[in-house]
């Protein structure tokens, strides 16, 4: 074991002494997620603000239209501003007015006559102008349509209830004021897994492809070492800092969550603490994750000829990486006993359960056995490269 502690020992001073790994996997995450998540609440809240208080004009088409907006107050910082539908289709892609509203003729005196009337408000996506213009339109259209009922309710000496048999009042048990589990169920898995890739990749590029750039390889290969031993230390070193990179992106997503985001609005908050139940199922398959990675990146690094090359190989392995982590996101994808089996995807998903609390035990074993295995299928791959000709001369 002394070669291979005395191995391990260089390899890992070759990676703290190179600033890019070290900015990269430890304080990058420190300085990223409070910062960017901070920044993003603020952003989303100045936006909003700023819509709400923008000045709109919305094109009313005929007099109909007209007259039932008239019978409720004007949106705030809304104008009205009468147009033809062809002109006011072109204005609004022009973005010279925010939203339409139109309703054929006859309409006004429908409602009037007890009879049903559509109103079409046109609006776009592109823009967000034009979404908050219906958003603002909303309620001054659900004030008509209430209004109406209640005339109508009252002439026949009804009670309003009477057109409301039943009260559908939805109500979250777990996130009706806490959205902050939910928020971090959606980042978790994808940030924990990039970080976990880009951990790996640059220790596992500079280890080998940075390695034969630099002419150090031949001179490590001709000492009176084996090239399995230059093999595990290089595999060690590389897990380590992947491992580390794992805790400290997740020591900086708890500290963010803790101290809570700006990201859902005063409504509903959106700070959690992490039990320890919690961060030790996390750790469960991120661990194992690290060592999966670091084998795959070591193997495939090990056929680059120099690092630009080792890069351009390692960037198609972070987007297949990152597939599993996007696919956990989809509607309807939990973990079950057929994902818990699925390389990466598994572990994306335990870390969705962990958060979200709904993890059990024989699951979470499950998981943590099938990346095991993966990892070790990945060292064999790693393992075979080191012997090959191709790892050893460029």
């Amino acid at each position: 074991m002394r070669p291979l502690g005395v191995l391990l020992k260089k390899e890992l001073l070759d990676v703290v002494r190179d600033r890019r790994t070290v900015l990269l996997t430890l304080v990058l995450p420190v300085l990223l997620y409070p910062g960017l998540l901070t920044a993003m609440g603020a952003i989303i809240a100045a936006g909003k603000d700023r819509l709400k208080n923008e000045p709109l004009v919305v094109a009313v088409t005929t007099p109909d239209a007209q007259a039932l907006l008239d019978g409720q107050p004007t949106p705030p910082r809304t104008s009205w501003q009468r147009t033809p539908r062809a002109e006011a289709e072109a204005l609004l892609r022009d973005q010279k007015i925010a939203a339409i509203v139109d309703a054929p003729e006859g309409a006004a005196q429908a409602v009037a006559d007890e009879r049903q009337a559509t109103v079409t408000v046109l609006y776009t996506r592109r823009f967000d102008r034009s979404m908050e213009a219906l958003d603002r339109l909303r309620p001054v259209l659900e004030a008509v349509n209430t209004r109406a009922l209640t005339l109508r309710l009252e002439a026949r000496q009804l009670d309003p209830a009477f057109a409301a048999p039943v009260k559908l009042e939805a109500v979250d048990l777990d996130f009706q004021k806490d959205l902050g589990p939910l928020i971090a169920s959606r980042l978790l898995p994808v940030v924990l897994l990039m970080m976990l890739f880009i951990g790996a990749l640059y220790p596992a590029v500079d280890l080998t492809a940075g390695e034969k750039e630099r002419g150090t390889l031949e001179t490590l290969l001709v000492c009176p070492v084996r090239p399995v031993q230059v093999m595990a230390a290089k595999y060690l070193t590389v897990a380590l800092v992947s491992v580390a990179s794992t805790l400290v992106n997740l020591a900086a997503m708890a500290g963010t969550f803790g101290a809570g985001l700006s990201l859902a609005g005063p409504a509903a908050s959106t700070s959690m603490r992490f039990s320890v139940a919690q961060v030790a199922v996390m750790l469960a398959c991120l661990v194992p994750a690290a060592l999966l990675v670091s084998g795959v990146s070591l193997a495939v690094a090990s056929m680059a000829r120099s690092f630009k090359e080792g890069q351009s190989l390692m960037t198609p392995v972070l987007l297949v990486g990152l597939a599993p982590a996007l696919l956990s996101q989809m509607p309807g994808i939990e973990l079950t006993w057929g994902t818990a089996l699925v390389p990466l995807l598994n572990v994306a998903l335990l870390v969705k359960a962990a958060v979200l609390g709904t993890a059990s035990g024989p699951l979470v074993v499950v998981t943590a056995g099938s990346v095991l295995l993966y990892a070790v299928g990945a060292l064999k791959w790693a393992a075979s490269t080191f012997d090959s000709e191709v790892f050893r001369f460029r």
